[in-house]
């Protein structure tokens, strides 16, 4: 069982890595031919994150993981507990960004929908879908197993965000908290609302108002610049609701199962 798992998360760790950097030198390539296509450009992402959503499918049913994963037969559960990552991330992504292009068209608005959905179908079938899923039936269903999972997880999740490392030092850590902190929300919040459906769709509308402000644009190179401390520590500040939230999740949770565990020994 033990090289099992390892060959799976080996497996997992580098075809998830293989298609990001993929990706990155597509795009590379296609601005050292001079193409600069929005819909080019998006398409290309969107494919990368086709394969991802494969890769995760087929893990998740070698490993038997549809049920962990949220993808069986089962009802949302605490629906509720979406509303706060959907209106806060949606919402600040409208305080900072920029207003969108007039003279978009719908042929971009159409691809870029498409790219917003697949996000949300990648991400969350990869890093919560399989990865976290997979460590939870690696370390058992106890509230440590999952617990460990879900932080485990979430922060895979953040340091694939280091792939580029063109923000500089602070800037890096600035990303590595943000995908962290968002990261370790959605796991708990698929954990207790045991169903991932919902959370793809609200992963992809979260990204769908962060990138609205760029859709149909030319893609240009970009040009590193080293990240300020102060935007770093903005960052930070602005995405840890989504730290204390999920940590206020984890208490509670971790809280159920003592009573579940209490109420299953006094039966006994």
């Amino acid at each position: 069982m033990q090289p099992k798992f390892w060959s799976q998360l080996s497996l997992f760790a580098v075809t998830f890595i293989a298609i990001l950097m993929l990706r990155e030198f597509s795009t590379h390539l296609l601005l050292q031919n001079g193409i600069h296509d929005y819909q080019i450009h998006t398409a290309v992402s969107i494919v990368a994150n086709i394969l991802l959503v494969l890769i995760s499918i087929v893990l998740i049913n070698q490993n038997g993981l549809r049920d962990i994963a949220g993808l069986g037969k089962v009802k949302t559960e605490k629906w509720y507990l979406l509303l706060f990552p959907l209106i806060y991330l949606v919402g600040l992504n409208l305080l900072i960004s920029d207003d969108p292009s007039s003279e978009v068209t719908a042929v971009a608005i159409g691809i870029f929908l498409i790219y917003c959905l697949s996000i949300g179908f990648a991400e969350e079938l990869t890093i919560r879908g399989f990865l976290q899923s997979f460590l939870i039936k690696h370390f058992g269903n106890t509230k440590r197993g999952i617990l460990s999972a879900v932080i485990l997880a979430s922060l895979f999740f953040g340091l694939v965000h280091l792939i580029k490392f063109d923000s500089g030092l602070y800037g890096e850590i600035a990303q590595l908290a943000f995908a962290s902190f968002i990261g370790l929300m959605f796991g708990i919040v698929l954990v207790l609302t045991k169903r991932i459906y919902p959370l793809i769709i609200i992963h992809a509308i979260i990204d769908l108002f962060a990138d609205l402000d760029e859709v149909g644009m030319p893609i240009k190179e970009k040009v590193a610049e080293a990240g300020s401390l102060e935007n770093a520590l903005l960052i930070i500040l602005l995405t840890s609701p989504c730290l204390i939230y999920a940590l206020v999740l984890m208490v509670r949770y971790k809280q159920e199962k003592q009573l579940e565990n209490s109420s299953a020994a006094q039966v006994g």
